[in-house]
């Protein structure tokens, strides 16, 4: 299984090529380094699908605490605009191995990630609040089952209440 420091040396390598192919005039080269580029992306989509399956089956299973540095809690709150003391990964047997080998910039990677995430989560519920509200002001108090229905399947589909 490729970690999320390989998957990174995948990314980094894939650099050169692309700036070589934005200076190529030579269309066979360019064709070249475009086959290149490509399966190097084919690569690199087969390992964060192989990593995101590990860490999918392994959700669930413990919670792994990173008490961040105060360096790396500014950095995340300068990024985000959150605070953030400490990081709280799911499926501890996949983030626990990985934790004295990994980049204290992977660990602030993983905080920012974790805080759009939850940003994200909340933004949504703000949303799908808002067009319930809408929905429910739209056919009034006394809407056909089917409409109420519908209503309330969108309220559990979106909402995971």
């Amino acid at each position: 299984m490729a970690s999320l420091e390989d998957i990174e040396r995948k990314q980094r390598s894939m650099q050169p090529p692309l700036e070589q192919i934005a200076q190529e005039t030579n269309a066979d080269r360019v064709q070249e380094l475009g086959k290149q580029i490509a399966q190097s992306a084919q690569e690199l989509a087969r390992m964060a699908a192989a990593l995101e399956a590990t860490y999918e089956q392994r959700q669930g299973s413990g919670e792994t605490r990173v008490v961040l540095t105060k360096e790396q809690r500014e950095r995340v709150a300068e990024a985000t605009g959150v605070a953030l003391d400490t990081l709280v990964l799911q499926g501890a047997e996949t983030w626990d191995p990985q934790m004295p080998s990994m980049s204290p910039a992977t660990i602030e990677r993983l905080a920012m990630a974790s805080v759009a995430e939850r940003k994200l989560k909340e933004e949504k519920r703000k949303a799908v609040k808002a067009i319930v509200k809408e929905l429910q002001a739209a056919v009034g108090d006394s809407p056909a089952p089917e409409t109420q229905a519908a209503i309330e399947q969108f309220k559990r589909d979106h909402l995971d209440e």
